[in-house]
């Protein structure tokens, strides 16, 4: 697999799901974080049998050879998050998975027969989220293939602004990103009571692109 396409997937970071660490640095990455003003947004947690669907845009469901609508599940695995999707007509359960550590960071990304796992783990978003607030990681990605590809990534808290995706209209934190040479991102996140990204645009060739379509929360009243 071409490392592009590897990031351009890996992006998602729901890829900041809130996975991201709640620390000031980055998680073991090597990298830090500068402080910015205004209310700090801590990292989201969640209980077991909290619901996110997804669409992805045709061209990232072609590359990954999944459905465009998948629902994501979560479910706690030891220390870790799980989010995994449900069987569908068109793909097996856990087809489309995802993990996170006790930092929000994601260590595990898989789809269909693809694994790709993360060294320390990879932050699409570093928790609190601040306006102003940037960061700069070091990781690494590593295939069931024995490739192994070392990456810096860049991130800054643009703002809050409205947003409107199938789910809703929320106020979101738009972040933008960059890892490597070509890739860049830009997703917004809605804290509580979504805890999750609505949205999710890649300047990539391949571009990974998703928006929200519902969610619910377990845990909530």
């Amino acid at each position: 697999m071409r490392a592009s396409l590897i990031f351009s997937i890996v992006a998602l970071t729901f890829l900041s799901a809130g996975c991201a660490g709640q620390q000031g640095a980055a998680s073991g990455g090597g990298g830090a974080a500068q402080g910015a003003g205004g209310p700090a947004i801590n990292a989201p947690t969640y209980t077991d049998g909290d619901e996110f669907a997804i669409r992805l845009a045709p061209e990232m469901a072609s590359a990954l050879q999944l459905p465009a609508d998948l629902d994501l599940v979560a479910k706690h695995d030891g220390n870790s998050v799980v989010f995994a999707s449900k069987q569908t007509g068109n793909s097996e359960a856990g087809a489309f998975t995802f993990e996170v550590d006790p930092q929000m960071c994601t260590t595990l990304f898989q789809y269909n027969a693809t694994t790709i796992k993360f060294r320390p783990c990879e932050e699409d978003m570093q928790f609190p989220l601040t306006v102003g607030k940037t960061w700069t990681i070091v990781y690494g990605a590593s295939t069931g293939g024995g490739n192994y590809i070392q990456q810096t990534g860049t991130g800054t808290v643009v703002g809050i602004e409205d947003v409107t995706v199938p789910a809703g209209t929320f106020k979101a934190y738009r972040v933008e990103s960059r890892h490597g040479p070509s890739l860049r991102t830009t997703e917004w996140y809605v804290p509580a009571p979504v805890g999750f990204s609505v949205k999710v645009e890649s300047t990539s060739p391949e571009a990974a692109n998703w928006e929200l379509v519902s969610y619910h929360r377990a845990g909530a009243k």
